[in-house]
């Protein structure tokens, strides 16, 4: 094995009896979370001219990690195959192979070498541990490390420091648009290990889902850090997604692990003495049918994403015919990052362009050089099947109540205040008896702020009052007839 991650020694410091020899180097769990049982766990102290082994080589090692009095872990069930002991020498290594591995009562791991082992001055001994339990509380530790000569002479112990540190997550409650490429979402946490954050899906039953995205490898940080996790378009819909720490498994170098990827099936979850480091959010998606650009057709009553404007910034969708601007059908607001959406709820088929209200310019939907209603309009077609997508009052804070007119044209009652009153049956019948009349327009209209998303629904002078005075009337009709 082969240390991947780094971390800067203590000093080096005399146990007792004469001036310690050896030198102090390296020192670091992997992973670093605390009563975790460790992938790996190098320790390293380089040799001195005046050291013993230098002259006489060497015959023992000692690693104690009970000479640190705060240690509560375990080298219990450390064995022969958990060890490796290699010698790093300025132009080469080797690797020490025939030795024996005793653990004392004390936390001491004790190597017994079949052969005398030579060690030049300036050689770098590393001892890689694996199998070991990590102290169950954060801080600072420190393992003694000596060497014996075949002849019994001791150089240290010296003691070489090593950290504990709890991974950790916040997901907080945030919204992802599914229209946007570079799709995403923002956490923030401690990753003490090198290693990967993935985001997942919760099943029904509160198990981890899908991998819908997943950070870059981590180089290990034992302070809170700000991460970005792509999702690559992954999330279509408003649900609660979970983060989870992961370490990396494969790979026998840093540069390995390094260039790896997450694999859910082979790398491991990071724990906190046996709780997995983990968030869960929840996280909203943009209650639209798609977004709107050039040359698209969308069925009537669709709502469109609209995300090319500035923010707080009024502006109006106008009819376009033979290439020029029309009537205003309908005008709404921007949100802070310049977004809203369109309820195509009432627009008749036809062609569409949006405006600025300020100075009636159009707004470039294709981001191309040139910008005219004629080159940046859309369309909406006769066909309603988007136009019965049902808000999600979860993920939006709002009751949507659809009904389809007679001839299959839908129509939406304003949910705003429609809690606990029968919105639902009162739109329906109230579209039916439209149809009943004669009256083929829609009965209702798509209308107030869209909850969590943003988006503003403010609908031109004149046009959201008159379909809202036609769906009162239906509505009084029907309540005429049930008196009769």
């Amino acid at each position: 094995m082969t240390a991947i991650v780094v971390v800067s020694a203590v000093a080096a410091v005399a146990v007792g009896g004469p001036a310690a020899a050896l030198n102090a180097d390296t020192a670091a769990p992997y992973p670093h979370s605390p009563g975790t049982n460790v992938q790996e766990f190098p320790v390293s102290v380089v040799t001195q001219q005046s050291d013993a082994v230098v002259q006489n080589g060497m015959g023992s090692m000692t690693l104690d990690f009970g000479a640190d009095n705060s240690f509560d872990g375990s080298v219990s069930n450390v064995s022969g195959e958990d060890v490796s002991v290699t010698i790093v020498g300025s132009d080469n290594q080797r690797t020490v192979g025939a030795f024996e591995v005793a653990e004392s009562t004390n936390g001491a791991v004790a190597l017994n070498f079949s052969q005398r082992v030579p060690v030049g001055a300036g050689d770098r001994i590393l001892v890689e541990v694996a199998n070991m339990t990590t102290p169950t509380s954060d801080g600072d530790y420190s393992v003694g490390v000596s060497t014996t000569t075949p002849d019994g002479t001791t150089d240290g112990p010296v003691s070489v420091g090593y950290r504990v540190e709890s991974a950790s997550l916040s997901l907080p409650n945030q919204s992802a648009s599914q229209f946007n490429d570079s799709q995403s979402l923002s956490l923030s946490g401690v990753v003490p290990n090198a290693g990967y954050i993935g985001v997942f899906t919760v099943a029904d039953n509160g198990s981890r889902g899908q991998l819908v995205g997943s950070t870059e490898p981590i180089i290990a940080q034992y302070t809170p850090r700000n991460y970005t996790v792509s999702l690559d378009s992954n999330v279509n819909e408003s649900q609660r997604l979970e983060a989870v720490v992961f370490y990396e498994t494969t790979g026998d170098t840093q540069d390995e692990r390094l260039n790896g990827s997450l694999d859910p099936a082979e790398d491991a979850v990071v724990t906190n003495n046996g709780a997995p480091a983990n968030a869960t959010g929840y996280v909203t998606t943009i209650d639209a049918d798609g977004r709107v650009g050039a040359g698209s057709e969308y069925d009537q009553g669709a709502r469109l994403y609209f995300d090319q404007g500035e923010a707080s910034t009024g502006y109006q969708v106008q009819g376009v015919e033979n290439g020029s601007l029309g009537d205003v059908v309908t005008q709404f607001e921007t949100a802070a990052n310049g977004s809203s959406v369109i309820a195509t709820t009432g627009f008749a088929e036809g062609q569409y362009a949006i405006t600025r209200l300020d100075d009636g310019s159009v707004v470039s939907l294709d981001d191309d050089s040139t910008t005219g209603a004629q080159d940046d309009s859309f369309f909406v077609t006769g066909t309603s099947g988007a136009a019965n997508t049902t808000n999600d009052t979860a993920a939006n804070g709002s009751a949507g109540a659809n009904a389809t007119t007679a001839n299959g044209t839908n129509a939406t009652a304003d949910g705003t205040d429609a809690t606990g009153d029968g919105a639902t049956e009162d739109a329906a019948e109230a579209t039916a008896a439209a149809g009943e009349d004669g009256d083929n327009g829609s009965a209702g209209n798509a209308t107030g702020n869209e909850s969590g998303d943003g988006g503003s629904g403010a609908f031109g002078p004149g046009f959201g009052p008159v379909v809202a005075v036609i769906a009162l009337l239906a509505a009084a009709l029907v309540a005429a007839r049930r008196k009769r």
